[in-house]
């Protein structure tokens, strides 16, 4: 998955685990690998000073701060929120998803007695040379105030085997196509759904509090990572076939593992419920 998803789920996650248990770790803000890259982290709520414009405010300078805010102001729970584009009439969601921007709408919900608040973010090269590649500043702001829940749930065994059958599928095309690399990673993130630590091979190993999840949301989320082939030349996305019967089904099962990993990542991360819940 892209490090701009990456870390919104580890802010879902962690700040869950803060938010119902009261626990985080004490380095979070800078040893947690979805933060590598960043030289700040920090979260704005907008006020109206005019009918033109709106005024930022910094309400917390680091993800720890934040936490402590949204405990403060009587969160309860965060959730991840997906939306797809509602304009896929030039390219589809699979198709920009490597870019920034792109494949999609990615919020942070944080869900209160009543209502929700949605925070989106905002990634900005601020120092091209910065040592150990800290070149990335990112602003979460609260962009939806006061709005309905959405608390998106999606059955995890459910999403489970649609996921097993797409990354079957597809990596059978690939075979047959003799893309033996594409077919061989398609092949490992199924293996990863009946994986007892299927974190062990993936980057992100600190991507969520692992003891806070069942196996089954764990296999469905790392598997979901390590099928994300979404991105820009010499991605998945980047292939071209010869024949349209080819071309279409490329395009197909592209789409459906696009989705399929959506709500694996979805439904894996959104059921953190405080103590160990239930597959």
């Amino acid at each position: 998955m892209t490090g701009i998803l990456a870390q919104v789920i580890a802010l879902t996650t962690y700040g869950n685990d803060y938010l119902i248990n009261g626990k985080i770790p004490t380095d979070f803000d800078t040893m947690n690998t979805t933060f590598q890259f960043c030289n700040k982290v920090d979260f704005s709520e907008y006020g109206k000073v005019n009918f033109f414009s709106k005024k930022e405010r910094v309400i917390a300078k680091k993800p720890t701060e934040w936490f402590k805010h949204l405990k403060a102001d009587g969160c309860k729970h965060l959730r991840l929120y997906f939306e797809n584009s509602k304009d896929q009439s030039f390219a589809k969601d699979h198709k920009l998803a490597g870019l920034v921007g792109g494949g999609g709408t990615w919020l942070i919900e944080a869900i209160y007695d009543n209502y929700s608040n949605y925070w989106s973010n905002r990634w900005e090269v601020t120092n091209q040379n910065a040592p150990n590649n800290k070149i990335w500043t990112v602003n979460y702001g609260m962009i939806v105030k006061k709005q309905h829940t959405s608390n998106l749930q999606i059955d995890n065994q459910l999403i489970k085997g649609k996921l097993r059958q797409v990354l079957l599928e597809i990596a059978d095309f690939a075979f047959r196509q003799n893309l033996q690399s594409w077919g061989e990673l398609f092949d490992k993130a199924k293996t990863i759904l009946d994986s007892s630590s299927p974190e062990e091979n993936y980057y992100h190993k600190d991507l969520i509090p692992l003891d806070n999840y069942s196996l089954t949301a764990k296999q469905i989320l790392f598997s979901a990572g390590s099928a994300w082939v979404f991105g820009g030349m010499g991605s998945w996305n980047d292939l071209g076939f010869n024949s349209k019967e080819d071309n279409d089904t490329y395009d197909r099962l592209s789409e459906q593992l696009y989705s399929g990993i959506n709500e694996a990542i979805i439904a894996g991360t959104n059921t953190f419920l405080g103590k160990m819940p239930n597959a």
